[in-house]
């Protein structure tokens, strides 16, 4: 089992997050497109980081319903920092006063989309890629009628 530390992350520490991102995004995509697949080059300080042994391994960002951003280091998956992340995104997502939350994840990642599905979510819709040549998901889950 590994200890993890959810926490936001230090200014210092952005540069380190978006590195994360990208090896991962680089991961899961290389397949689709050709490495570096682009990614966001802002907003990371409004994320949430799992640290290990001083090491970044996750990432998790939302904004306003969405879940926009949750990776996990390909050596760390499986000892359910994902789970841990995802929780604390809806947990602010919740906060914020939404009663659903959203995703898109691309449909040929069905790791994430099984994952997702495992933790309560439901798919909605399948659609095109606004820029890239990839079917995505639209993916909800509604706060439990015991939590309102």
């Amino acid at each position: 089992m590994i200890e993890v530390v959810i926490r936001r992350p230090q200014p210092q520490e952005l540069k380190s997050v978006r590195a994360v991102v990208q090896t991962v995004v680089d991961e899961v995509y290389g397949s689709v497109w050709a490495p570096p697949v682009p990614i966001d080059e802002e907003g990371w300080e409004l994320s949430w980081i799992a640290v290990a042994d001083e090491k970044i391994v996750g990432v998790v960002r939302t904004s306003a319903e969405w879940l926009d951003d949750l990776w996990v280091l390909c050596n760390t998956r499986g000892c359910g920092i994902g789970k841990r992340l995802l929780a604390q995104g809806e947990a602010e997502i919740f906060a914020r006063g939404h009663e659903t939350l959203w995703l898109r994840v691309v449909q040929s990642n069905s790791v994430a989309v099984e994952f997702y599905r495992r933790q309560g979510w439901q798919i909605v819709r399948t659609f095109p890629h606004e820029k890239f040549p990839i079917t995505m998901l639209e993916m909800c889950k509604s706060v439990p009628q015991n939590e309102k």
